[in-house]
């Protein structure tokens, strides 16, 4: 299991600039032990070329992989497009795997919300084809996506292999079928350790902090996983 930190965890001190996202970076792998970063879109005070390229590098030079861009109005047709579909420009240019993103609220009349949502979806699929990143739509309460069921049936409507979902610790995945791919797990800040029971090294490797995260918390984790893998009481 491999283990990401989401640049929310550190939202704080980076609105106050307690902390850059250099800094941030080097705290993420060297501090915290993390595998993997997920930066927030909203966390970019510059977005050329130039930066992104410096941020790979960082990531690269203290072993991160840049994971992914969390912009959660990826699939919100009510954003205008361009803001929307920078997320997979900034994937691009940092060399991440994924851009995530929540479904849009359901608003006074769903189904209008849910094929608006379609076609954001369908727009940001055919950039994210070209960019040959994947986009993962992240289950939230109050959203058309709130579940399992919910997100498959928002990827069937979708119908592209470029888009897959991710799901909270604890979701239950009774529903899903060989045929879902939820690649990453996203771990809410009070989720109980036992919740990671369903991790599958092989289907799932990546577990996504995007709470308040400490070494001790990774290394729980870690500890939690390596229980479940190994089918052992007890692991030290």
């Amino acid at each position: 299991m491999k283990v990401a930190i989401s640049s929310v965890s550190f939202a704080p001190q980076l609105a106050a600039g307690d902390l850059t996202q250099l800094e941030w970076l080097e705290r993420s792998a060297g501090a915290l032990g993390a595998d993997g970063a997920v930066f927030a879109r909203s966390h970019f005070a510059r977005t050329d070329s130039e930066y992104l390229a410096q941020l790979r590098k960082v990531c690269i030079d203290v072993g991160l992989v840049p994971l992914g861009i969390d912009e959660p109005r990826l699939f919100d047709a009510a954003i205008p497009a361009e803001e929307r579909l920078a997320a997979i420009d900034l994937a691009a240019g940092i060399g991440a795997l994924f851009a995530l993103g929540t479904l849009p609220e359901r608003g006074p009349v769903p189904p209008a919300t849910f094929v608006a949502a379609v076609g954001a979806a369908k727009a940001a699929v055919r950039a994210a084809k070209a960019a040959n990143i994947t986009l993962l739509a992240c289950a939230a309460p109050g959203t058309l996506g709130e579940d399992l069921a919910g997100l498959r049936h928002f990827r069937k409507d979708v119908d592209s292999a470029w888009l897959c979902y991710a799901l909270a610790a604890g979701t239950d995945r009774r529903a899903a079928g060989s045929r879902d791919r939820e690649l990453l797990v996203t771990v809410d800040p009070d989720a109980d350790l036992d919740e990671l029971a369903e991790i599958d090294e092989a289907a799932r490797p990546w577990l996504l902090l995007s709470g308040p995260v400490d070494r001790a918390r990774v290394d729980a984790v870690r500890v939690a996983a390596a229980r479940k893998l190994l089918g052992t009481a007890d692991i030290s």
